[in-house]
């Protein structure tokens, strides 16, 4: 038989749990659909001295904010995830773990329909919260060099003893190629880090960190159009 629902997200990650504290708020039926577990990417994704770019008490979910000895830190990202996790139990979000979603679509009628391994489903609303890096960003220049030349994507690298010994290119400068090749510069390698046009700003400035200045600035309070 089709279930049918109000509103249905797909993703048990930050966001979904975000959306469905609200959606409690508000007394709407909802149910979040999660193909893996809880924060799933949290778990799979993360190299092992990976640290929250975010300092400690910027981290935050509606209702919840993360509680650390050492406000200006930067969190291990298996506190991230166990965050998360008490997030989901504490607003007593109805997440299903394991379902996948395989197939959404709009229907004639208005409502949307949507096909999981655990079977068919319908809703008035469908929010896709699975975020925004579903797929590898690797340069299509990668796919000309020889194959004695070692790559691995940041979703996948994990720590610098995993790969063969020699010099190492990073590519790309956002928070995880500059704390991967930190990392690898500290460990002995010799590291060239690739920067395409970007801009940045410091860490600190003044004695406080650059989250202190937006929040104080309203930057976190812009609507985005």
């Amino acid at each position: 038989m089709t279930e049918r629902w109000d509103t249905i997200i797909i993703g048990g990650g930050q966001a979904g749990l975000a959306m469905s504290y609200y959606l409690h708020q508000h007394e709407r039926e909802h149910v979040v659909l999660e193909r893996a577990r809880i924060a799933g990417r949290w778990r799979t994704e993360r190299w092992d001295s990976l640290r929250f770019q975010f300092i400690n008490q910027a981290i935050e979910l509606p209702g919840v904010s993360y509680q650390d000895p050492k406000p200006e830190g930067f969190a291990h990202h298996t506190a991230i995830t166990r965050f998360i996790e008490h997030y989901a139990a504490k607003i007593a979000a109805p997440v299903r773990e394991g379902v996948e979603v395989t197939k959404l679509r709009h229907r004639d009628t208005g409502d949307y329909a949507l096909e999981t391994n655990a079977g068919s489903m319908t809703a008035r609303n469908v929010v896709v919260a699975t975020g925004p890096f579903q797929r590898s960003m690797v340069p299509a220049a990668a796919k000309d060099l020889p194959r004695s030349v070692y790559q691995v994507h940041a979703s996948r690298y994990r720590n610098p003893d995993e790969l063969p010994p020699g010099v190492v290119l990073v590519v790309g400068s956002g928070a995880s190629g500059s704390q991967i090749a930190d990392e690898l510069q500290q460990s002995g390698r010799d590291v060239y880090l690739s920067v395409s046009p970007h801009r940045r700003v410091p860490r600190r400035y003044r004695g406080q960190d650059v989250l202190w200045w937006f929040d104080k600035m309203g930057r976190f309070e812009i609507t985005i159009r």
